[in-house]
């Protein structure tokens, strides 16, 4: 288990309210992390990262001038444009965190436990109804199925919990496949059984998908003798346990959504994927394929062609784009779709992510759930690209690290 250090780490408190407590007595949409913009927007002026605001604000002056001579909501449109300064300020700031931070071992290391002691309580509070909803949601997870409670802890969704996890998630399965290390039983169900009780497809899909193209991106990786077990066991086990699952649970909501998928039926998925990136793409059309609405504005202009696509009405509060790519491409058009895109394959190579399993890892992830899930503010996406594009996060994980003869060989 990985140890509690006494002395209690300065950044600690700040890692403890974004993982557990940043939205928590707060409207739904607002975070602490937004009401600090103003400390971070003072921190940051003396900092050499401070020249990306100033560059975020004239780029998106060029839109506004695109969008205001579209027509626009004004009051909606400062709200959004507001809050998109404030994640930009915050992504700054988590940056300069990981620059000046020499402890992110170890606040990974409380967090995880933490986190256990948390998921111990909503556990408790599971068989108290009344107290339940603190840390649980109720939910269908897909057509057929009957309502499963899921694990928030203090967050306001199910699926941001998870994907608020990733990183942790990813630090400690490399840390067991990658070196010898005591209590990896206790490690892995500490740093799964969290994401599992969040019942999250899109997130644990991702996190499978994302392992298994890291394994196949370094033929290295797949000589290693703990990883050959694992994968072996893993070929055995898997089926095996999915077999008994169908045997005796053949109506599981497991089946049952990956069935729904499939023949696609499932609303949920659909959702994130095809039917947001169809609504974004007419959205953006209506206004401009290029640059698309404007910040508040999808709300605003989509309600008829939600209305119309799903042929029921549509309330503006109801109008949502769960997928980040889809929410870009309606707020910031296509444009704004390939400066995203073309940002992060330049960081990718800028960067050398490859150079890292841990940074790839979460790259691949990342990279595949901004197109199943996300919005255009989500922070906890943000941070996951941070740190894969951070090259001094995890040196321990750099490929001449792990294969030192290798490297020297090629010297």
């Amino acid at each position: 288990m990985p140890d509690l250090d006494v002395k209690i780490n300065k950044y600690l408190p700040f890692a403890v309210l974004y993982f557990f407590f940043n939205s928590l007595l707060l409207p739904l949409g607002l975070l602490y992390t937004t009401l600090l913009t103003p400390l971070f927007l003072l921190w940051l002026y003396k900092y050499p990262v401070f020249k990306y605001f100033y560059f975020f604000v004239v780029g998106s002056v060029a839109f506004a001038v695109v969008h205001f001579f579209n027509g626009v909501d004004i009051p909606a449109y400062g709200k959004s444009y507001f809050l998109i300064l404030s994640v930009l300020l915050w992504c700054m700031a988590f940056y300069q965190f990981l620059l000046s931070c020499n402890s992110l071992q170890s606040i990974f290391n409380k967090l995880l436990i933490i986190n256990f002691f948390l998921v111990l309580i909503a556990l408790a509070i599971y068989f108290i109804p009344f107290l339940r909803p603190l840390m649980w949601y109720q939910n269908s997870l897909t057509a057929g199925s009957g309502n499963v409670y899921r694990l928030k802890l203090f967050t306001y969704e199910a699926s941001y919990y998870s994907l608020l996890l990733v990183p942790l998630v990813y630090y400690y399965y490399l840390k067991i496949l990658l070196f010898r290390a005591s209590n990896n039983i206790l490690i892995f169900c500490l740093a799964t059984l969290p994401v599992l009780l969040s019942f999250s497809f899109g997130v644990m899909g991702g996190i499978g998908l994302g392992f298994i193209l890291l394994l196949l991106s370094d033929i290295k990786l797949l000589y290693l003798k703990k990883i050959k077990y694992i994968l072996i066991i893993g070929f055995v086990v898997v089926p095996l346990l999915f077999f008994i699952l169908y045997y005796l649970f053949p109506d599981n909501n497991l089946f049952l959504r990956i069935a729904n998928i499939f023949n696609g039926s499932d609303s949920s998925f659909n959702g994130r994927t095809s039917d947001s990136l169809t609504l974004a793409y007419r959205i953006a059309q209506d206004k401009s394929l290029l640059f698309g609405c404007g910040p508040g504005q999808t709300k605003i202009v989509g309600g008829n062609f939600f209305s119309a696509f799903y042929g029921r009405p549509f309330a503006e509060s109801q109008v949502v784009l769960p997928n980040n790519i889809a929410d870009i491409l309606g707020t910031y058009g296509l444009v704004g779709v390939f400066i995203k895109l073309f940002v992060e394959f330049y960081l990718f190579f800028k960067t050398r992510v490859f150079d890292n399993y841990y940074r790839l890892g979460l790259f691949i992830f990342i990279f595949i759930y901004q197109f199943t899930g996300s919005f255009i503010t989500n922070i906890a996406e943000y941070v996951i690209w941070i740190l894969a594009f951070t090259s001094s996060v995890f040196v321990e994980f750099n490929k001449r690290n792990i294969f030192p003869n290798y490297y020297k060989e090629l010297v």
